[in-house]
């Protein structure tokens, strides 16, 4: 796994000292890509703590939306405690993670929610795979900047040399606008209504994001919704 192909991504930061502080983390094992999403304002213009890493912050892209953030990569990882995992997602850990797709040449972003709610469940609809950082039962959550710095010293050890498997990954944004297709087509057929239309919107993006789709997957699967749509226009 390349470290050009790592991406950190903090989700609705609010303290300054936790963005300095995962910047900081972020320098220290070498990464450098950071976007920020819908960051408060002035915590974002206050986050100027991070020593020997301010190339980090002044490069970091300011994003309106996780979509947005995550549009370019083909791997997204959020994170959460133990405690919201439990019994709803696999648990893994930084290290599983990085077992797993140590060889692959995914477009890895990697997703921390704010500091006092973490990603909502609307987040973790965008991401591929649910990460916790194993820790105590009765103090589960983490100080953001810490979290920051172990994930990133778990991407970053040494590896076992194992050989790259080609791939054609489709990128999120790819995913996402067939999604918009999908759903398009869900509405012509009525089968979406008011109530229902937003957690259905969350559990198809899961679907889709869990197939492991390809460019090509994407580019048939759009094909043949527009196929669906012109026959609903021309019935």
């Amino acid at each position: 796994m390349s470290f050009s192909n790592l991406k950190l991504i903090l989700v609705r930061p609010r303290d300054p000292n936790n963005i300095g502080a995962a910047a900081r983390a972020m320098k220290n094992f070498g990464l450098t890509e950071l976007a920020v999403v819908a960051p408060f304002a002035p915590t974002w213009n206050e986050a100027v703590s991070a020593v020997n890493a301010e190339d980090v912050l002044t490069q970091a892209q300011v994003m309106g939306t996780l979509a947005e953030a995550v549009a370019d990569c083909t791997l997204v990882i959020g994170t959460a405690d133990q405690t919201r995992l439990a019994g709803k997602h696999p648990v893994y850990t930084p290290r599983d993670l990085v077992a797993e797709f140590a060889a692959t040449n995914h477009r890895l972003a990697l997703v921390f929610g704010s500091e006092k709610h973490g990603l909502t469940n609307d987040d973790l609809a965008h991401c591929h795979r649910t990460m916790s950082i194993p820790t105590a039962p009765d103090c589960p959550s983490m100080n953001l900047g810490q979290a920051v710095a172990i994930c990133c010293y778990e991407l970053t050890r040494e590896q076992p040399t194992t050989a790259v498997i080609p791939n054609e990954f489709a990128a999120v944004g790819e995913i996402e606008a067939g999604l918009q297709m999908l759903l398009d087509v869900l509405r012509e057929a009525e089968f979406l209504s008011s109530g229902n239309e937003s957690s259905m919107t969350n559990k198809l993006r899961q679907r889709l994001l869990n197939c492991h789709l390809s460019s090509k997957d994407v580019a048939l699967l759009r094909g043949a919704l527009r196929q669906i749509q012109w026959r609903f226009e021309n019935k």
